[in-house]
């Protein structure tokens, strides 16, 4: 799919950018994942794929679903008759652009899961599903891994990788030191009370307790199949619905993190400040902005809602199970958690990429407030980012 297809003369002045390819190229982390400027500034180590034209690439995540989950769509988990969702609603692509050193200058996107992927594929990588090479299949196996996670955040991708017990080049995953230590510890600590009622086991029993808390990232061992017999949970779903437990908490210890920062966009939008300081100039379409406005700051608040909706439900179901000893919400929700996880997932991302607009546009501005003109930009990209229902097919 042809993005934008310019000349690849440097521009002498400041490209806009269509709100998909904006999010490729200035997402964070957990939107996009520019594989090529990881592969070029790495000191030492393999590149990530063994085809040299994947390591020119940049992957990226954009939303496909239209179910909302926030208000009255709340779900009632005791003595429910629980199944598992398997849908994936984020969509995963490649971007190869027409030229690797100015990304921002246009070229294609390939969705892994659209109708044609296998010929866009073999047209734009090389990769044929017809006679694969050991490489091929190598790095189309990492591809799916990729494809298997709601967001590209370095801790998923790195628990990821070691599930299916994959080296990966620590370079590629940019991970702070203490990160991993630092949300394994949050999430062992939530898991913890739960491991202890689940099995009866004293809080005193460390070692015991601390096997069982192992099995949550590695379902293979002993201990797991306790732990699954105790849930009643299906051997085959085992897998979906410990890494959406884990990636539940994950998402949970990070939107604590960044709320105060989201709130801050809220508050700006809601200010004075957030009126054009050329607003005299264009005051006939002003209405018009005030109104779009409102339709974005209202998307932003219904992903929040979302997001509050699922951490609500998780620990109601949490405090039912520690409390009352009753596990069978507790247990629903978790055989459930899989598309949860993906829409929380994305959630949380979009609000991610919400304050990386923000900051960029207003480091662009003058003492907090935007012209006009740049007041549209911003909130183009905010109601993209934010619109569960991907329009990228629309926009290429």
């Amino acid at each position: 799919m042809l993005l934008q297809d310019q000349k690849t003369e440097k521009p002498q002045k400041k490209r806009k950018l269509s709100p998909i390819l904006d999010q490729i190229i200035y997402g964070p982390p957990s939107v996009t994942w520019n594989i090529h400027e990881l592969t070029r500034k790495r000191e030492s180590g393999d590149p990530f794929f063994q085809i040299p034209s994947l390591n020119r690439i940049i992957i990226f995540k954009y939303p496909n679903f239209k179910v909302e989950v926030s208000d009255a769509a709340a779900t009632n988990f005791t003595n429910k008759d629980a199944s598992l969702s398997d849908d994936r609603p984020v969509e995963t692509a490649l971007y190869i652009p027409n030229d690797e050193e100015l990304p921002h200058e246009g070229g294609y996107a390939v969705y892994l899961r659209q109708k044609d992927a296998e010929k866009l594929l073999q047209r734009y990588v090389g990769i044929s599903l017809d006679g694969m090479t050991d490489a091929m299949k190598r790095d189309f196996s990492f591809l799916q891994m990729i494809d298997d996670l709601p967001s590209l955040d370095p801790f998923l991708l790195k628990t990821a990788f070691e599930r299916h017990k994959v080296a990966c080049n620590p370079a590629y995953l940019m991970m702070k030191d203490g990160e991993e230590d630092k949300i394994k510890s949050v999430i062992r600590n939530k898991v913890r009370p739960i491991v202890n009622k689940a099995l009866g086991a004293d809080v005193n029993e460390t070692s015991k307790t601390q096997r069982f808390i192992d099995a949550i990232w590695d379902p293979t061992i002993p201990e797991a199949a306790l732990f699954i017999q105790a849930f009643k949970i299906d051997s085959k779903e085992v897998a979906n619905v410990f890494s959406a437990w884990k990636g539940v908490s994950f998402y949970q210890y990070q939107f604590e993190i960044n709320k105060p920062l989201i709130a801050e966009v809220i508050r700006w939008l809601k200010s004075e400040n957030s009126k054009p300081i050329d607003h005299r100039e264009h005051r006939a379409f002003l209405p018009q902005q005030e109104m779009f406005k409102q339709q974005v700051l209202k998307k932003i608040m219904n992903v929040l809602a979302n997001i509050n909706q699922i951490f609500k439900d998780f620990d109601t179901c949490y405090t039912k199970f520690i409390n009352d000893g009753d596990p069978i919400a507790f247990r629903n929700f978790l055989i459930t958690s899989h598309y949860r996880y993906w829409l929380l997932g994305y959630c949380c991302t979009a609000l991610m990429h919400t304050r990386n607009i923000f900051e960029r546009c207003l480091s662009e501005g003058t003492r907090g407030t935007l012209r006009f003109e740049q007041l549209n930009d911003m909130l183009t990209n905010i109601d993209s980012t934010v619109s569960s229902k991907s329009q990228g097919a629309k926009d290429l």
